[in-house]
């Protein structure tokens, strides 16, 4: 008998010791897989059971049948995130939501919750969502520093931000972030989260292995101040819709020369750039302009999402208002990022069906944390709560200077002098077996320009 006492106090000790272990070394997962269980267990009877019945007395939720007996709402389930707790409650015989609406500031209150919100789960079924915690309050998001050089850049984890953990967050425009969809209102933060991106790939940007096509349809004002180092730029709708149809030209050219050779995935490089088309406010060509534009483009980007995987195509899209109107196709966007939205069911018209009732809030984000964002990518069920870093106008002309400078490019082959004494700066000169012996210059085989366009000529 004793010998089984111990063993099981043993046992115990093992386990509890072990998961202080799984906590310590890696909160975040075992959050995900252990804590938010244990959490939720923990907080339903240690806070909200054992005071539910005073708490809904005292804010008028309990009533009474005809026989004077008492009806008390009940507490059916918990649910916990790092941020958020969800409580599953059945109202009484004669309740309605709206009685929970005018008591919720007490309810928040009562439960010492920084905000609170309600939801119809079904009827004489609701959610009551308390916020417990904003880790972003306090945590600093420090902008991650620009990577020198092109080995300094991994396309597996490009880092943007922190999650609510404190932990990196990256995007991964090698495999799994192909097509990323941002939503979020005037002032939310996109902006940060599209600098913060291009920042993560300066170098490739810079040696021509990545090529940026940005539209920016409201007159050039969010991305005007970086058209020097982009490819192609375009400030209003049907200007859009010409670089739209270049881009799609390109890499249909791509497309085809590769699958002559048999190549099935491209490797970025001068000769097969990663090809990123970001659009920084899709509304403005897919709903609120001429209908021969938004016809057009539409088709124009769907394609684009469903064809250039291989060849090296990435969209980076960002709206305000992620309804089927306006982005018709957003289930082509395999990453989809809510920031602040104006409204609850705009979070899972982006994100996803049942998202917000897997606790994102993204309508509850407060104003004053602009980046704060809740990201869902392929493959993983619950959505992640995350800042991206602030990027200020000197951050922006940091990244500008560092991709247009000459000086600060790395040719791809070496320098050398032409047969007729002029250097090749600003080209690169790619040549068989050449000798200083008085050849013709004809014999040059390609020249690329540098800067700006990347098509080849031959020197006539």
């Amino acid at each position: 008998m004793m010998l089984g006492y111990q063993t099981v106090l043993l046992a115990a000790g093992i386990a509890v010791l072990a998961g202080a272990s799984w906590r310590l070394l890696d909160a975040p997962t075992f959050d995900r897989f252990a804590g938010r269980l244990l959490r939720a267990w923990w907080r339903r009877w240690a806070i909200y059971q054992r005071q539910w019945l005073r708490v809904v007395s005292a804010c008028g939720l309990s009533t009474t049948d005809h026989h004077g007996e008492a009806l008390v709402p009940k507490l059916v389930a918990v649910r916990s995130s790092w941020v958020w707790d969800s409580l599953h409650i059945r109202m009484a015989k004669g309740q309605t939501a709206e009685d929970y609406g005018q008591a919720l500031d007490r309810l928040a209150n009562s439960f010492k919750a920084r905000a609170a919100s309600i939801r119809v789960l079904k009827p004489g079924k609701i959610a009551l969502d308390f916020q417990r915690r904003e880790p972003f309050d306090e945590m600093p998001i420090p902008l991650p520093a620009m990577p020198e050089s092109i080995a300094g850049v991994d396309l597996r984890k490009l880092e943007i931000g922190r999650d609510e953990f404190g932990r990196p967050f990256s995007l991964d425009l090698a495999k799994r972030d192909l097509h990323v969809l941002l939503a979020g209102e005037s002032g939310a933060g996109k902006g940060s989260w599209l600098w913060s991106l291009l920042r993560a790939l300066a170098p490739m940007i810079r040696a021509g292995h990545v090529r940026l096509w940005v539209i920016d349809p409201k007159g050039g004002m969010e991305f005007g101040s970086g058209r020097e180092m982009f490819h192609d730029f375009a400030d209003g709708d049907r200007d859009g819709l010409r670089l739209m149809r270049k881009y799609v030209a390109t890499l249909d050219e791509r497309k085809f020369e590769l699958g002559r050779q048999g190549i099935r995935t491209a490797t970025p490089s001068r000769e097969t750039p990663l090809d990123v088309l970001i659009c920084d406010e899709l509304a403005a060509m897919t709903a609120y302009t001429d209908r021969d534009i938004r016809v057009e483009f539409h088709q124009l980007l769907s394609k684009a999402l469903t064809q250039y995987r291989a060849v090296g195509g990435r969209i980076i899209g960002a709206t305000q208002e992620p309804t089927k109107d306006v982005v018709p196709m957003r289930g082509l966007f395999p990453t989809k990022i809510s920031l602040r939205v104006d409204a609850a069911s705009y979070v899972d018209m982006c994100l996803g069906e049942g998202m917000r009732d897997l606790g994102a809030f993204a309508d509850k984000i407060p104003a004053y944390l602009p980046g704060v964002a809740y990201a869902k990518t392929d493959g993983r069920k619950e959505p992640r709560r995350v800042r991206a870093a602030f990027t200020t106008d000197d951050d922006i002309a940091e990244l500008v200077a560092f991709c247009t400078e000459l000086g600060n490019v790395t040719p791809i082959r070496p320098e050398i002098e032409l047969p007729d004494g002029t250097s090749s700066n600003p080209y690169e000169v790619d040549f068989e077996d050449f000798e200083d012996d008085g050849q013709n210059v004809d014999e040059v085989e390609e020249v690329e320009y540098f800067e700006g366009d990347d098509e080849e000529e031959d020197i006539a």
